[in-house]
């Protein structure tokens, strides 16, 4: 049983520095452009034990995605549970440790947008995404139909959740695209404040970004918060 054990442990452990040497492989060479030598490189590991693992890399770059997703569903669980069953609280935390997650992890969030880039040309890759992101959408119009029904209004609930989601999706893919332009916060506060104006709770998030950075010539002339489009109540 002992030696089981000891190898049931070691094969997990071997996997798991590949993983995470494939993690590290498409961050720096991209998804095109890592194979299997460049994986075992980042992993420290001989090319010859990857096929004891995984049956190559096609295989294991699905493991890695698999890896990444799995860790940002539990953050995200962590972060809901913490603050309890109000729906609009448990898609505010979401919203959080998303954007948080953005700029503590640069390597991971490589990694996704090289997997997304590929998923049109790699079957499997594109439907893992789009089952995990019609989850993910799923989720998020339950908990706003849930928020809305607590608050006694009417939100086309799918359409919000779509809204959502591709707000979430298109701040995330800019700011790899161009990181001048905003902060992960100022993304997180944008879409807070979004999910707030759709249920009218009022904002709580601080202005970010180029206009709270630059003052007003006056200190005694404010500008108002800029108002950001909410989802259309009906």
């Amino acid at each position: 049983m002992a030696i089981a054990a000891k190898r049931t442990k070691t094969i997990m452990a071997r996997r798991q520095d590949l993983i995470q040497g494939t993690i590290r492989s498409i961050a720096a060479l991209g998804y095109n452009n890592s194979t299997v030598q460049t994986i075992c490189d980042a992993a420290g590991l001989s090319r010859g034990l990857i096929g004891h693992y995984f049956k190559g890399k096609d295989d294991l770059l699905l493991e890695a995605f698999r890896y990444l997703v799995g860790r940002a569903d539990e953050e995200t669980r962590k972060a809901v549970r913490a603050v309890g069953d109000d729906p609009l609280q448990r898609l505010l935390a979401a919203t959080e440790v998303t954007f948080n997650r953005a700029s503590d992890d640069r390597e991971g969030g490589m990694v996704w947008l090289a997997c997304w880039g590929v998923a049109p040309w790699v079957p499997e890759m594109h439907e893992l995404q789009r089952k995990l992101w019609r989850r993910y959408r799923s989720w998020v119009e339950r908990m706003i139909a849930q928020a809305a029904d607590q608050r006694g209004i009417k939100v086309d609930a799918r359409r919000a959740a779509l809204a959502y989601a591709q707000m979430v999706d298109g701040f995330w893919l800019g700011w790899l695209s161009d990181r001048d332009a905003y902060t992960p916060e100022d993304a997180r506060d944008i879409v807070c404040d979004w999910l707030r104006d759709l249920f009218g709770e009022g904002r709580k998030a601080p202005v970010r970004g180029a206009a709270a950075r630059k003052p007003e010539p006056s200190s005694k002339a404010k500008s108002p918060a800029r108002k950001v489009s909410g989802g259309k109540k009906t």
